[in-house]
Order: C-alpha cells, then structure tokens, then sequence
C-alpha cells in the first residue's frame, strides 16, 4: 500500500536523480497557494470579498488548479517515457499505475462524505449530501483524465500517436466546453458520470474545460522529453532551453489571443460564461501557466534546487498535504469544525497568521513523511496501519 501515498501528480519513481525539479517546484508553488486559497475562502469577512486586494487574490488563486493540472500531464509525460515498455506489455507497472489512479479517485471522494461518521451517513445524510459527495474535484479530474490517456496509450500503442491525439482532444474540449455547459447530463447520465462533463450542478473541477490544462502539461512534457533525447544526441546545443523558451512564447500568445477571442465567444455561443467555462478564459490561464513553467525551468537551470526545498518538499508529497489540510479546514469529524467555529470572522492578518500555521504543519508532516518512507519498511507500514485503524474508529465509533 505504501506506493499508493505517492503524490498523484507525479505518480513516479521518488529517488532524487530521477525526478524533474522545475515539475516539483511548479506544484509546490500550486499546494502552497492552494492551502491559503481554501484558509481565506473559509475565513475571510464577506464585505472584503468585493475588494480590489481580494479581487487580485482571486485571480491568482485561479491559477492554482490550472497549474497542478498542468503539472500532472508534464509529469504523466515523464513517467510513460520511462515506462512506456512495461505498459504496452500490460506487465505489472501498468497495473500499479491503474492502481493508483483508482486511489487518487477514492480519496477525492472520501474528502466529499457529508460527515465522516457511520451513523450520520447511514441515517442522517440526505440526497444533497449524496449529490454534494458525487462532485468533481481536482482529484477526480486528475485521475479520470490520466485513466483516459493510459487507455488511449493501450489502444495507439506510441507516445507520437498518443500525443497527437491528445491535442486534438484539447482543442475539442476547449471549444466544446460552453456547449456541454449547457446541456443538462443528468437527465440521461447516472449523477457520478454526469457530474464529470460540467459544473451545472456542483462538480468545481469537470472534464470540460479543466481536463485542456493536463492534457497540454502532458503535450509539453512530451515535448520537453524531446528536446532531451536531442540534446543527448547531439552534444552542445541546448534544445531544452530553446523547447522551453518556446513554451514561454507560446504562453505569451495564448494570453494575447484569449482577449480577442473572448469578444468572439460572446457572440458565437449561445452559453457563455468568461469567469466559468469560456476558452478564453481557459488559454488565458494556460498561457500563464506555461510562462510559469518556462521560469520554473530557468529558476532550476541558473539557481538549482535543494533536496531540502521547502517549495519541492510540499510538490513531493502533494497528495498527503492536499488531502491533509483540506480535512483540516473543512473536514466534520463531529461537533466541533474550524469552518464553523470561524464562521468567516478573520480580516487579512488573522486569514494570513492562520495560513502560515497551516502551511507550516503541513511542511512538517511532509518532511515526517519522507523521512518514514526513507526508513525500514516495517515502520512506514506501521504509520500506515495506525492511521488507517484511528479512520476506522474515527468513523464508527467517533461523536456523532
């Protein structure tokens, strides 16, 4: 089970020699702005809502999701490459990948239960509770998305055809997205299907639009991998710096193009919402993204990164800190809840003392983490066991 707690972005080998730094760094700056996204969302007064300072804040807020999902394809490109052998033969790699994307979907579940105690679920919880739990989150986008795309490796059998593919799939999907916003899946799809295709009802993260940013991570992470295999080639170029200095002009005209193309959605689509599901709202993030990356990239080539980055730590174990804090801030385990006891009374220093202590618990128990999962075997299965046994009494036996 202990391969299964690996983040579900990278979803690769932890030994530092093998991993891409800039990827970790680019997902550590996601959590880390992901953790005081949900502390101010839970806490701050509603009449600073409307102020240009949060407004700012918003805005840089929503480029987290895009970010890890971007991450999480480059990362997907990185793995297949190393693994591709093992997965077109259908041998056991294949079937740990499977294995835990199948986890990252249960977990983005579990972090949905209305209240995580047996007596409240089985006799209390009503059907907006149920419908709340079958919302799409980043986890569930994640995992679905990267089921679909190790399918279609299966069925195209190279990582040419795959990623051909896969652009083709983003562009669909960035220009069908207003369309199936405005279709109502429900009335022919079971709620957990349907739930993946828009956010009409409570689903944050559907396939449409935010499946376009893994899948472009996993276009540039392919081509990242390209230039590489060049460089190992031909000695004395740098087709890495030039492959990513591409990815930064690319992003540059994304942004320019989505302003144009925001005037033109309006008019073509007969559903239309710029902040929700508009595609140019969707290039405009991703052309940030890209420009991030693309720094990420150049901050690891001049500056390098330390093994004990506190940015890379957090981008190593994000599964463990994601699920970690957001049950901090919004998990019910019984009467007593942060979210409740807050109650949206914080002005910006208590939201920002309050997202400080979260972010610094939360480097902490990642930097516990690795250090169990660097020693015997034996007391990483022991944490695991004893974790998995106070859930298990938490949620049977636990206040109601």
């Amino acid at each position: 089970m202990s391969y299964l707690l690996r983040d579900p972005a990278m979803l690769q080998d932890t030994s530092p020699k093998r991993r891409i730094e800039f990827i970790d760094l680019l997902r550590g700056w996601a959590v880390i702005v992901m953790i005081e996204t949900h502390v101010f969302n839970a806490t701050l007064l509603p009449p600073l809502w409307d102020s240009p300072v949060f407004q700012v804040i918003k805005f840089i807020n929503g480029l987290v999701a895009p970010s890890f999902l971007f991450a999480s394809g480059m990362a997907y490109a990185v793995t297949t490459r190393r693994k591709i052998n093992d997965y077109l033969s259908f041998g056991w790699p294949l079937f740990r990948q499977i294995g835990r994307l199948l986890f990252v979907m249960v977990i983005g579940y579990s972090l949905h239960i209305p209240k995580f105690n047996y007596y409240h679920l089985r006799y209390e919880a009503g059907e907006t509770a149920w419908q709340i739990f079958w919302q799409v989150d980043v986890l569930q986008c994640i995992a679905a998305s990267l089921l679909f795309l190790q399918v279609m490796l299966l069925i195209l059998r190279s990582e040419r055809r795959l990623y051909a593919f896969t652009t083709g799939c983003a562009l669909i999907i960035l220009v069908a997205t207003p369309v199936v916003w405005g279709i109502e899946f429900r009335a022919f799809l079971p709620v957990p299907l349907a739930s993946f295709m828009n956010g009409v009802h409570e689903s944050l993260f559907p396939l449409f639009p935010w499946s376009v940013f893994l899948f472009a991570g996993a276009i540039a992470g392919h081509a990242y991998l390209r230039a590489k295999d060049a460089a190992q080639e031909h000695p004395g170029g740098d087709p890495v710096g030039r492959t990513m200095n591409r990815a930064a002009f690319a992003g540059l005209a994304l942004i320019v193009v989505s302003f144009p193309l925001h005037a033109l959605s309006a008019l073509v689509y007969p559903t239309y919402d710029y902040w929700l599901f508009s595609p140019a709202f969707t290039l405009l993030r991703l052309g940030i993204v890209l420009l991030l990356c693309a720094g990420m990239y150049r901050f690891e080539q001049s500056r390098g990164v330390s093994r004990g980055s506190m940015v890379t730590l957090v981008g190593r174990e994000s599964l463990l800190v994601y699920a970690t804090h957001l049950l901090l801030v919004y998990g019910k385990f019984g009467p007593f809840t942060f979210t409740d006891r807050v109650r949206h009374s914080f002005r910006y220093p208590e939201a920002v003392l309050t997202t400080l202590i979260l972010l610094a618990l939360m480097i902490a128990l990642a930097y516990v983490w690795e250090k169990v999962k660097a020693g015997p075997l034996t007391v990483r299965r022991l944490v695991q066991t004893t974790v998995l046994a106070c859930f298990i009494l938490v949620f049977f036996f636990g206040p109601n």
